[in-house]
């Protein structure tokens, strides 16, 4: 059921600005707030003087709608004019330029809940509605029509109304700069986030880069792997194979046990490395400490490979303190970390090179060098030496065996034992050097090796 408020007759300017100021203080009455109030009364008075400027005349009708509690504002704005000419072509803002009644139309759609154009060569009649707020006080259209009867028109309404429109402006700029200031920040949210989806391509792109790295090193350990098992297996085959042949050549035979005895102690050195890489990369490898004299880790290490190094003609010099040089460590494990890095130095090191081996003691730590003048190492290859399947040359020119391991081996064991190794290099051609730093016993003698200990 509709309740009427207030009826006004539109003929001139004037009756347009008195039909704003009247939208407004309905508005208000109905509990609307300023912003959807300056919307109503913007809405009104474009359509209002769209009557005054194309009919001449006609008239805005204000009234109630709805059940009790929940009330809807009806605007009706009706004339006897010619009507809107191209009404579908206004409505989809084609027209707005050349055709400025246009923007009345479109704002009466943006800003009312509904909104209903009848026009044809009678005059038209547009109707206007918006739900009254949920939180606005119960109120009826006498109550409103009173309440708006009550406030005259200022004498003035022409500067009262431009000075309604100054305050409506001012209200405007204000919650625009707010919503610039939400929209700059939400540009610096952006821009951070932005930033962030940057940083996270980047360890996506480094971490793509590591996996294909790393599947590259993983096939060429296979195909080192199938190297490495191919000449001891084809060696004890062919060993077997004479075996069988002369069963009764005692010389031949005792050669050739030699021979299956060497490669498979040398698969046998392999399969240690491999289990010890699994167990390292599980944490599963166990080390038993107890106070040991380095040089006598750096002694036994040496009588091993003394051989090797004899083989080549090469010079291996030894430095060793006069005073012990106890550390907390693994006997087993700490020949293993220097015999694998001289066994490397022997192997990348020519025929009559030099090998140097010293040790100190120096700032509360046992320091250990091994240098030789062997082929060296590339710039580029030094971030990544102690990576597991790396070696100092592609297998494209591989000329000496392993599989790569060695390395990765001695620095999980030094770092199990709290200590560091570090690799230096001038360039190909140039020599290397390893140095190894344990931390010192606190106290107590160093317990020496007894027998030998194997280098894996």
């Amino acid at each position: 059921m509709s309740q009427p408020i207030l009826t006004i007759a539109v003929a001139c300017e004037m009756d347009v600005i008195a039909s704003r100021q009247r939208a407004r203080q309905i508005a208000a009455h109905c509990g609307f707030g300023q912003h959807d109030q300056a919307r109503i009364a913007t809405v009104v008075s474009e359509l209002a003087r769209n009557v005054f400027s194309y009919a001449g005349e006609g008239r805005v009708g204000f009234s109630l709608a709805g059940e009790a509690g929940r009330n809807t504002l009806v605007v009706v704005v009706e004339d006897e004019g010619p009507g809107i000419d191209g009404l579908e072509l206004l409505l989809a803002g084609e027209e707005r330029a050349q055709r400025p009644g246009g923007s009345g139309l479109l704002a009466a759609r943006r800003f009312m809940d509904e909104c209903d154009i009848d026009t044809g060569n009678g005059g038209t009649r547009i109707v206007l509605a918006k739900m009254l707020p949920a939180g606005a006080r119960a109120i009826s259209a006498a109550d409103i029509a009173q309440a708006v009867a009550g406030v005259s028109m200022p004498s003035n309404v022409a500067l009262s109304e431009a000075n309604q429109q100054n305050r409506e402006l001012t209200d405007a700029l204000a919650a625009l700069q707010e919503r610039q200031d939400e929209l700059v920040a939400v540009s610096k949210r952006l821009e951070q986030t932005n930033e962030q989806v940057e940083e996270l391509n980047r360890l996506l792109n480094e971490k793509a880069a590591s996996l294909i790295s790393a599947d590259r090193q993983k096939n060429e350990f296979l195909s080192m792997l199938s190297h490495e098992l191919r000449g001891p297996l084809s060696a004890a085959a062919m060993a077997a194979h004479l075996l069988k042949k002369n069963p009764g050549a005692a010389v031949q035979t005792a050669s050739l046990s030699d021979l299956i005895n060497r490669q498979v102690s040398h698969m046998n050195r392999l399969v240690e490395d491999l289990l010890d890489v699994s167990r390292i990369s599980r944490g599963l490898i166990s080390i038993v400490k107890a106070e040991v004299d380095m040089r006598d880790v750096v002694g036994a290490a040496v009588e091993q490979l003394t051989p090797a190094a004899e083989r080549k003609g090469q010079g291996v010099d030894v430095v060793l303190p006069t005073e012990p040089c106890p550390v907390e460590g693994d006997a087993i494990r700490l020949v293993q970390v220097v015999g694998n890095l001289l066994g490397n130095a022997i192997r990348y090191t020519g025929t009559g090179g030099h090998i140097t081996l010293a040790l100190e003691t120096r700032d509360g730590a046992a320091t250990l060098r091994v240098a030789d003048n062997g082929q060296g190492i590339a710039a580029e290859l030094l971030p990544q030496l102690f990576d597991l399947y790396v070696q100092a040359e592609t297998s494209s020119e591989r000329q000496h065996g392993g599989l790569g391991l060695g390395l990765a081996l001695v620095k999980s064991l030094v770092e199990l034992h709290g200590g560091t190794v570090t690799a230096s290099s001038a360039g190909l051609g140039l020599g290397s050097s390893f140095d190894i730093r344990l931390p010192l016993a606190q106290s107590g003698a160093a317990v020496p090796l007894a027998g030998h200990v194997a280098v894996a």
